[in-house]
């Protein structure tokens, strides 16, 4: 028994070089939206992943804070009233800022963002933070994120090896006890953590008792919307209480808004979308003039106008398909490359591969929409 092959597909091959330069569009244009809508989702992702790190259910900030890179300090005493709630379970007071790193192998200077922390409280929830927490009651100590950037040095390497790393910072000779796993951060090329003692002898023009973020953990079961409501009438307008996902939301405004990477980004999207679709279109229109007299005759024999559009737009749907799946391909071997050139979070998700697959088949029906208006119009009578 004998298979139907559908004419649409049959039209598409007849002429293999357009198909060819139809696919490679639409594959161009899948790659190109994969790669800019990946690289900001992956952007801000890694801008949050200190806040999604934290222990606790609620952040206490100063009400003129901005981003990671421009805190405002207060005082922590704000922070320990709260320890008087029968909600809470416990608050840990954090340190932050800016400091110079001078790589120990080559000299380099670099600036690494630096926490103070409470040695006997595991204030974030990542892997080899709690078990070296102890270790950072010794003096001119401090951890490093293994998600730091290369150009700090081998320090994850040399530390795995048994050697010694000792680095200026803010021309202190301190010394490595241990590695954390924060992970790549878009705005820091890498972080290190330490007591609030060695913090204070690195920034002496800090005051002791001046923090920048308070971490607040509740216990089970507390109304985390409530609370949060008591915390900032108790506190008063200096500082804001915020649920972690707001602390990232505070971030991530900074982010789209004071800088011009979300308008980039889509704009490099909207681009690869419009590449694809004039692609198709053109493809598709000069299919569709050149078998005119076939259509005109289809038409004449009774084929209505439903299904002459019909077999354009299966054209397109086609198109969509065998250009989304080496698009796709493509993109997923650049995020390999980039994910750990940058180390940057960058993944192929269900919800975004169903999202661009939905995109790519609108393009190429949209293309296909505006490419059979000629159909319409196709006598026999004109045509022969």
């Amino acid at each position: 028994m004998s298979q139907r092959i559908p004419l649409s597909w049959l039209q598409l091959k007849h002429e293999r070089i357009k198909l060819f330069a139809a696919v490679a569009g639409v594959t161009v244009s899948v790659t190109l939206m994969w790669m800019q809508l990946g690289l900001m989702r992956a952007l801000f992702a890694s801008a949050v992943v200190f806040h999604g790190s934290l222990d606790g259910q609620l952040v206490v900030i100063h009400s003129q804070y901005e981003h990671l890179l421009h805190s405002m300090p207060y005082s922590s005493r704000l922070l320990y009233r709260l320890r008087g709630s029968s909600d809470v379970l416990d608050v840990m007071p954090l340190e932050m800022h800016q400091l110079e790193w001078k790589n120990p192998w080559n000299g380099e200077t670099r600036a690494v963002h630096c926490y103070g922390v409470d040695t006997d409280k595991p204030v974030m929830n990542v892997p080899g933070f709690a078990e070296n927490l102890n270790k950072l009651s010794q003096t001119d100590v401090f951890l490093f994120d293994r998600g730091g950037r290369p150009r700090f040095g081998d320090v994850g390497g040399a530390w795995d090896r048994g050697e010694t790393v000792e680095p200026e910072l803010a021309r202190r000779r301190m010394k490595l006890v241990g590695l954390v796993n924060l992970g790549a951060s878009f705005g820091l090329d890498g972080s290190i953590f330490m007591s609030h003692a060695n913090f204070l002898r690195l920034f002496p023009s800090r005051k002791p008792g001046e923090i920048d973020v308070g971490v607040v953990k509740l216990k089970p079961g507390v109304n985390i919307a409530a609370t949060q409501k008591q915390f900032q009438e108790m506190l008063g307008k200096e500082v804001k209480v915020l649920t972690i996902d707001e602390f990232k939301e505070v971030e991530l405004l900074y982010w789209r808004s004071a800088t011009p990477i979300g308008v980039v980004f889509t704009s490099g999207t909207v681009v690869g979308f419009f590449i694809g679709f004039i692609v198709v279109y053109q493809i598709l229109y000069t299919d569709v003039t050149n078998h005119l007299p076939q259509y005109a005759t289809m038409k004449a024999m009774g084929f209505s106008d439903g299904f002459l559009v019909r077999l354009v737009m299966r054209q397109s749907v086609l198109l969509a398909m065998m250009g989304f799946v080496p698009g796709s391909v493509l993109a997923a071997i650049l995020y390999a490359v980039l994910r750990k050139v940058t180390l940057l979070p960058l993944n192929i998700t269900p919800e975004r591969t169903i999202g661009l697959a939905i995109a790519t088949i609108a393009m190429c029906a949209f293309s296909g929409v505006l490419a059979i208006r000629k159909l319409r119009n196709a006598d026999p009578a004109n045509v022969f």
